[in-house]
């Protein structure tokens, strides 16, 4: 399948490498990064008040007005949606001293699994996905794991092959019940029934080999 790569503006971006097929879009100011990479991006959206470079020559571009009710994020990853991509990969997302568009982020990660897609926040150090009612992920590697209910709970989850295993579980909003979990040089598998859950891990050890989303 292939990748959209949606970049940000945030400076912890993580260097991406698309391949042939991937779609690239530059939500504003992310665009600087692309270029610094020496990659040109296929479309920029955004209301650039972040851009600090000259827009490539001949890229499509969607300027959006400064008061929106969408981040140029959001709207980036529609227009990925609305060319068919299914599989995303979010980076230069988290904070970059603005907090809140790190959990608008997150929030973009839930968004995806309810329309059926399979979307991965990266910066330099972890990444994070949203899984939602029956929704499994496959994760391969060493490293913390952490996972949480996102809303009042999540039933039925299952977490294997990890330092903490838990089978039908519910867990709670509220209660952070499944930070720093450890997957141990092998494969982990986490799966869910109901709710919603965001989970974290080490970029440098885990890696996703398996997602399954409901389209």
């Amino acid at each position: 399948m292939n990748t959209c790569f949606l970049v940000g503006a945030a400076p912890q971006a993580a260097r991406i490498a698309p391949q042939p097929g991937d779609f690239v879009i530059a939500a504003d100011g992310g665009c600087g990064h692309l270029l610094q990479w020496g990659l040109t991006p296929d479309f920029i959206v955004g209301d650039m008040d972040s851009l600090t470079v000259a827009l490539p020559h001949g890229v499509p571009c969607l300027t959006l007005p400064a008061e929106k009710d969408e981040t140029d994020l959001e709207r980036a990853f529609f227009e990925g949606y609305s060319r068919g991509m299914r599989r995303f990969v979010l980076t230069g997302a988290t904070s970059g001293g603005r907090m809140d568009h790190s959990v608008a982020n997150l929030q973009l990660l839930v968004k995806a699994a309810g329309l059926g897609a399979f979307a991965v926040l990266r910066d330099e150090a972890y990444c994070a996905t949203a899984l939602v009612d029956q929704g499994e992920l496959r994760l391969h590697g060493s490293g913390t794991v952490s996972v949480f209910a996102y809303g009042k709970e999540a039933a039925g989850v299952t977490i294997q092959g990890m330092k903490y295993n838990i089978t039908g579980e519910t867990l709670k909003g509220d209660a952070p019940r499944g930070v720093s979990n450890e997957l141990l040089g092998g494969e982990g598998l986490i799966t869910m029934e109901s709710g919603t859950l965001l989970i974290f891990w080490d970029a440098a050890g885990v890696e996703v080999i398996e997602a399954m989303v409901n389209i």
